[in-house]
């Protein structure tokens, strides 16, 4: 099986073919279930710590899961320039083996992310949600920041922390409810 197909399927073991319908503001991961838990530590600072969810809390065969959400708070300043930097960091790094689209619509996500996210703090949260119906809504401390809706942009944008290839492999793992 090509990386492509197995990202996919992935992205569909991951629940994102069976839910559809809006997120509730108020409440985005109400009927989500942990499926792991981690922080990011870089050369040893705390950067953030990241939870990922599903509606079963497993990874596997999730397909009526419903939406699969990554919540990310963060620990220490860091504004939304870096944030899409880095971002656009991973991607360029994880290309072939992401199989992203043409750089044009990676530039194109990256402007809507540039218009998204806020710059954050110790304490904030960004939560992603990504949608079977290709919708990733994204959600702040405050409430609803923003929406891409691309199909290929949640399986692409949660690969960087959940393909095999991620910078950060014992992150990856305890999102994915491995230990150890």
């Amino acid at each position: 099986m090509s990386l492509k197909a197995t990202l996919y399927m992935t992205a569909l073991s991951l629940g994102l073919v069976s839910w559809a319908g809006s997120v509730p503001a108020a409440a985005p991961l109400d009927n989500l279930v942990e499926i792991g838990s981690g922080e990011m530590r870089w050369f040893g600072m705390e950067i953030y710590d990241a939870r990922l969810l599903n509606g079963n809390g497993t990874f596997g065969e999730a397909m009526d899961a419903g939406p699969v959400a990554l919540e990310i708070t963060y620990r220490r300043n860091i504004s939304r320039e870096r944030l899409v930097r880095t971002t656009a960091r991973e991607w360029r790094r994880l290309d072939r083996e992401l199989g992203l689209p043409d750089q044009s619509r990676v530039d194109h996500w990256l402007a809507e992310l540039q218009e998204i996210w806020p710059d954050v703090g110790p304490g904030d949260q960004i939560i992603a949600i990504t949608q079977p119906d290709g919708a990733t809504h994204f959600h702040g401390t405050g409430g609803p920041l923003g929406v891409i809706d691309d199909p290929a942009f949640g399986p692409a944008f949660l690969g960087i922390w959940l393909h095999p290839g991620t910078r950060a492999p014992d992150l990856r793992i305890a999102l994915l409810g491995a230990r150890q």
